[in-house]
């Protein structure tokens, strides 16, 4: 099976499954990568934090390296009017220990400038541990799209980039005409998802209402995929069988996306 981009297992994707096993499932299903959930998210409020295991945290690297898998992410760190950047830097300083790439970012504030500039402080938090802030596009108050290109470009910060979410983008209205002329290195990894209009489900990227098949022609050839397709409600599949059923349905929609841009061009 041909291999079109790098693809890597956001946490998303098995938001229930211990760090151990997590890396297990990637390593075995065959990911170039993956990310964790390092902080509190109120869209899991189920989520364990385990970053005050000190043992925890050891085996976790080791088992990272042991398995050959990259670190690339740190989910998710979400902009509030009232915005504890000291309550972020331990896991901050987790991810980069972890050798991670990006923190990802969601706006959560109706106050623009308030928002602008906490996203600032926290691009500069970030930078200290040689992290780049990617903000999840279109989610949040940071909808449409022009909003997260918008809140870089007012703060002019280096580290700052955007992570589209295929399916968000699909409900906030936006279409790739809106990333035309963008400076591609804003954009140097994306999530990949689908869904449908009236439903909340994730399903198989290709097969629902997102058109990622035209997302992706927008974007950068062949960049990075964090893959976000969660299991079912109810799904009996263990994390390692889901990571690999996910995995393959997503490789099987890119090598139909190649072949039918092969046969057009």
């Amino acid at each position: 099976m041909a291999t079109h981009n790098r693809i890597t297992l956001a946490p998303t994707t098995l938001p229930s499954t211990p760090p151990l096993e997590f890396i297990t499932a990637a390593a075995a299903a065959g990911y170039q990568g993956l990310g964790f959930r390092l902080h509190k998210s109120p869209a899991y409020p189920d989520w364990v934090d385990w970053l005050g295991d000190a043992a925890l945290k050891r085996q976790v690297k080791a088992a990272l390296a042991d398995a050959g898998q990259e670190m690339v992410e740190s989910l998710s760190y979400y902009l509030l009017p009232e915005l504890d950047l000291d309550e972020m830097k331990p896991s901050l300083e987790y991810a980069a220990e972890l050798g991670a790439t990006y923190a990802l970012v969601i706006g959560r504030d109706d106050d623009w400038s308030r928002q602008r500039d906490h996203f600032a402080d926290f691009c500069d938090v970030a930078a200290t541990y040689g992290l780049v802030a990617a903000i999840e596009a279109p989610v949040g108050t940071l909808s449409p799209m022009p909003a997260a290109f918008r809140v870089i470009e007012e703060t002019g910060r280096q580290n700052a980039v955007v992570c589209i979410d295929p399916t968000a983008f699909m409900r906030a209205g936006d279409t790739p005409e809106v990333l035309a002329g963008r400076d591609q290195r804003l954009m140097p990894y994306t999530q990949i998802n689908d869904g449908k209009r009236d439903d909340r489900t994730r399903i198989r990227p290709g097969d629902g209402d997102a058109e990622v098949d035209k997302l992706l022609d927008a974007l950068p050839s062949g960049l990075p995929l964090s893959l976000e397709w969660p299991a079912p409600k109810g799904s009996s599949d263990s994390a390692a069988d889901w990571a690999k059923f996910a995995l393959d349905g997503t490789r099987r929609f890119l090598d139909e996306y190649y072949a039918a841009r092969s046969v057009t061009r």
